[in-house]
């Protein structure tokens, strides 16, 4: 971190390589807040990207990935500390250096929007997502239902599950037991009963969390 911050005061500009790496360190050993420190004394979007030169090297596959992976890194931590909007931030970085989001990069930003209670971020990241023309996956799914059940949004909660379904998109036990719970902290449980019902004649297996709902139910 302190040779980073040197390299800044010096006024060379760090690789997406050289903050992926300080940042993944501090991420493996739990400390969120040190590496949201370095992206606001350096930012991401202020760093050198190794795509830059001229000619394509051998490492430049490597880079890129690096360069992906400290995004993914940073929108972690911001989801750790329970910032979404800069977790936002993040992604907007990564678009700016010209590199393309993928599905899971979406899902982690709405993660992040989810585990803060912001469900108007996580439907605008997917909605951003879908504008893209990146097809979300159930994961996606997961997370937005998480997001409006956590609120209290139940009512959106079947809106969601019906846009999956259109998009061909198989539902997990993760779904229904998002919803299960959705209905149930918006005291709903009948509602609850039949979602539970309909994951059963679908052939899955609840688990444990599932049941635990059910029975809050």
């Amino acid at each position: 971190e302190k040779v980073l911050q040197r390299i800044a005061n010096a006024g060379y500009r760090p690789t997406a390589l050289d903050v992926s790496a300080v940042s993944g360190a501090f991420v493996q050993q739990q400390q969120a807040h040190r590496a949201l420190e370095l992206f606001r004394l350096i930012g991401v979007a202020g760093t050198k990207s190794e795509r830059g030169s001229a000619a394509p090297t051998e490492n430049h596959d490597d880079s890129r990935a690096a360069t992906i992976d400290t995004f993914h890194s940073l929108v972690h931590c911001f989801g750790e500390v329970g910032e979404p909007g800069e977790a936002l931030k993040v992604l907007q970085a990564m678009q700016s250096e010209g590199l393309q989001p993928r599905a899971d990069t979406y899902n982690l930003v709405i993660n992040a929007c989810a585990q803060s209670g912001d469900c108007d971020r996580a439907v605008e990241a997917f909605n951003d997502m879908q504008r893209r023309g990146i097809r979300p996956n159930a994961g996606t799914f997961n997370r937005v239902i998480y997001a409006f059940g956590a609120v209290g949004r139940s009512d959106k909660v079947m809106d969601v599950f019906h846009v999956m379904q259109r998009l061909g998109i198989e539902p997990t036990v993760v779904t229904y037991t998002s919803m299960v719970n959705a209905f149930v902290q918006s005291n709903q449980p009948d509602k609850a009963v039949e979602v539970f019902q309909l994951m059963q004649q679908q052939g899955l297996r609840p688990n444990e969390m599932t049941y635990n709902s059910m029975i809050n139910a």
